[in-house]
């Protein structure tokens, strides 16, 4: 599936479009307050998501899949490579660099942190129907 797919599908969808909401207002929380965050970085965090969880569901079943989204911060750092990898290499190409998001990190990793562990299980099952569809 390609971004443009993706971005169809969370457009049909009234919790991803929820989701992807979340990620706006928890990027703009978390870096520059006048940071603008283009949609299609938005739409690429969800497909790093989707492309982990296809990664991981070959090892792991729905539920645990589903355990580990919402305990992402407890998930040991050698699961989570391929995750913050992702997620490093896309803020530096698409990333507001000012000096305050330099010193802070990556915002894109907290932001996904923080929204995993508040998911509700409707959110993340659509996650996993995404990846299985892929």
């Amino acid at each position: 599936m390609d971004l443009h797919e993706l971005a169809e599908r969370v457009e049909k969808s009234a919790r991803l479009r929820k989701l992807r909401a979340k990620f706006i207002d928890e990027l703009q929380f978390r870096s520059d307050v006048n940071a603008q965050f283009d949609p299609m970085l938005i739409i690429m965090i969800i497909s790093i998501l989707v492309q982990v969880i296809i990664h991981c569901r070959e090892n792991r079943t729905r539920a645990q899949l589903a355990q580990d989204i919402r305990e992402i911060r407890e998930l040991p750092a050698r699961r989570l490579i391929r995750l913050r990898r992702r997620l490093n290499n896309l803020w530096r190409e698409h990333g507001v660099q000012t000096d305050d998001a330099a010193a802070d990190g990556n915002p894109l990793l907290t932001a996904v942190y923080e929204i995993a562990e508040n998911m509700d299980i409707g959110t993340i099952k659509e996650l996993v129907d995404l990846a299985e569809d892929s």
